[in-house]
């Protein structure tokens, strides 16, 4: 991790100060270095440099592509941030092992995740109209810190070790930084 003053993106696409995502991002801003990709990016990345990649067109993402099928060549990326996304991935083993095929050695995959500790799980009846407006709102996955730690431990046959993880924003979310090994 290099400590390196970077330009965030500070507001929301309707130009309003969004205080909950800025808590998140500024534990992932110390770990992005190089050339990275923002999965599931909507309308705003951290840093202007990212690739955004999203499956949704309204967005006008760089790449529109979903996550599961990037198309960067082995060891291209030094990054791969997904903020609120990882979670929209039925098949998050497949996912994980994308992103870290397209990451150098030493790349870093950072995820925020919402702590459904916190948040309610998503009802389909409660959340019918929003999923319908955007049906790539789906969640497949639901965690808390300590759940998604247990569901990573499933997964240690592929390439990576856990290098930082904790609360990105009270009440609300949490982070984990993942090392390509």
């Amino acid at each position: 991790m290099k400590e390196v003053k970077k330009k965030v993106v500070l507001t929301t696409a309707k130009n309003e100060p969004d205080f909950m995502w800025l808590s998140e991002v500024e534990k992932l801003i110390p770990w992005l270095d190089g050339k990275g990709a923002d999965i599931g990016c909507g309308l705003r990345s951290p840093l202007k440099s990212t690739i955004r990649v999203d499956i949704d067109k309204r967005v006008q993402p760089d790449v529109l592509v979903k996550g599961i099928l990037l198309p960067f060549k082995d060891g291209e990326l030094d990054y791969i941030i997904g903020i609120h996304n990882f979670e929209h991935h039925d098949e998050q083993v497949k996912v994980l092992a994308e992103w870290l095929r397209v990451l150098k050695p030493g790349g870093i995959v950072g995820i925020v995740h919402p702590d459904v500790f916190y948040t309610k799980k998503q009802n389909p009846e409660i959340d019918r109209e929003g999923l319908l407006k955007n049906p790539y709102n789906k969640h497949w996955h639901e965690h808390t810190l300590q759940t998604f730690e247990k569901q990573l431990l499933k997964w240690s046959h592929l390439p990576f070790k856990v290098v930082d993880r904790g609360v990105a924003c009270p009440n609300w979310s949490f982070y984990y930084i993942l090392k390509k090994v």
